[in-house]
């Protein structure tokens, strides 16, 4: 019998699907400068010559906001990418070596854990210069230790299989057991956990980029879109409106992709 489709899953793609496209095919969607400054056009409300309105300098929102998620898109997948490779790096060897090993890295992780991950955020922004790649950098290793602890535990639940002991007999080296039979086997969670840390990574570089401490002006991104809409939100709700609404719209495609792919490999 064919398998259906989760919906929660076929959603999650179609939301993603939209904002994806429309972030790769920004320069063909609009065709004006996201930047370019038209102080006679400032605040106009959406209409059929500005799709979204525009902002207090007269820049197009519809622009800003299709470059903008090239941006926040960007920072997503990039710390995600590096937190989830320091995770799997750091929890593989925790848990295939165990004992002192182990514990000293669980310790750390349980250090880290003390501290909210967006306090070391801004701790960290607060010594470097805020911009596009000290963020995704700082979003990266900042949140490294749930993708440690997960990865600890599947590799703790593997290696103590049959085919992992059958490794160890023919003499396979302990980064060879790692890397081609316990991480391949524990991706499944892996992946689940790193859709769920794309949409937590764009929500925190939107806070950060809110708060002037992110992505900074001009270059677009829907945090600092968001925190220019505040000052004109008697007058010009549009600007608030819409970047909240597509940040939104991204953490919920994430989020119900993510769920999706989790209630399929569990088999709900």
């Amino acid at each position: 019998m064919k398998k259906k489709i989760n919906p929660l899953t076929m959603g999650g793609c179609i939301l993603l699907f939209l904002v994806l496209g429309a972030a790769f095919l920004a320069p063909w969607v609009s065709r004006t400068n996201p930047q370019a400054i038209h102080l006679e056009k400032a605040l106009v409300p959406p209409g059929p010559e500005h799709l979204m309105g525009t902002d207090q300098l007269g820049r197009d929102v519809f622009a800003r906001m299709l470059y903008g998620a090239r941006i926040s898109l960007l920072v997503g997948f990039i710390a995600v990418g590096l937190s989830t490779l320091v995770g799997l790096v750091i929890g593989a060897i925790s848990g295939y070596f165990g004992g002192k090993v182990d514990s000293a890295i669980m310790r750390l992780v349980d250090i880290m854990l003390c501290f909210p991950a967006l306090f070391l955020i801004l701790a960290a922004v607060a010594f470097l210069e805020p911009n596009l790649t000290n963020i995704m950098v700082i979003i990266g290793l900042t949140g490294w230790m749930g993708v440690a602890r997960l990865v600890r535990a599947e590799v703790l639940s593997l290696k103590e299989r049959d085919f992992i002991q059958a490794a160890r007999g023919i003499g396979a080296s302990p980064a060879r057991i790692i890397f081609r039979h316990l991480l391949p086997n524990a991706m499944g969670p892996i992946i689940v956990s790193a859709t769920l840390g794309v949409g937590s990574a764009i929500l925190i570089e939107s806070a950060l980029s809110f708060l002037g401490l992110g992505v900074q002006p001009p270059t677009p991104s829907w945090g600092n879109i968001l925190a220019e809409g505040k000052a004109t939100l008697g007058v010009a709700p549009w600007l608030l409106i819409i970047p909240g609404l597509a940040i939104c719209w991204v953490v919920l495609g994430f989020h119900l992709l993510a769920e999706g792919m989790r209630k399929s490999w569990s088999g709900e």
